[in-house]
């Protein structure tokens, strides 16, 4: 089993509820195919350095996980068909210096999400104003 990290960007147009669907599609293509997730990152809503099919922004999510290196092929077949990513990267950690640096990234984003569960969570109206915003950069940006 080898050392993989994937980092995945999803549309900012989909509402809460598809992007939580896609990435729990993501999450069932890496288990279906021999993966195990050990942990994940929600990084939320993103700028991009550049436009990506007129999108400026990106929902951003990170995943660790280990798996048979035959499968990663399927996983980023897949990932190719599917039209509501706008990018994604696998990394693989190969060296016993890589595979203690994913471990340490790993512990560090556990961690975080530890942190963030014990915070209250965010107020439904200002999800929505926050979406409101990110689609108005978005048509000011095509407008430019």
């Amino acid at each position: 089993m080898r050392h993989y990290e994937n980092l995945v960007i999803v549309k900012p147009t989909l509402t809460e509820e598809e992007i939580k669907s896609q990435l729990a599609a993501i999450k069932d293509i890496i288990t279906s195919n021999g993966g195990e997730i050990k942990v994940c990152n929600d990084m939320g809503i993103r700028k991009l350095a550049y436009p990506i099919e007129k999108s400026v922004r990106g929902y951003f999510y990170v995943i660790y996980f280990t798996m048979e290196p035959k499968n990663i092929a399927e996983i980023e077949r897949r990932y190719r068909i599917n039209e509501e990513l706008l990018r994604f990267v696998t990394i693989k950690y190969d060296s016993k210096r890589e595979v203690k640096a994913w471990n340490d990234l790993v512990a560090k984003t556990e961690k975080l999400s530890a942190k963030t569960e014990e915070k209250a969570p965010v107020a439904p109206a200002e999800t929505a104003e926050t979406a409101e915003t990110v689609v108005a950069e978005e048509a000011q940006a095509e407008e430019a």
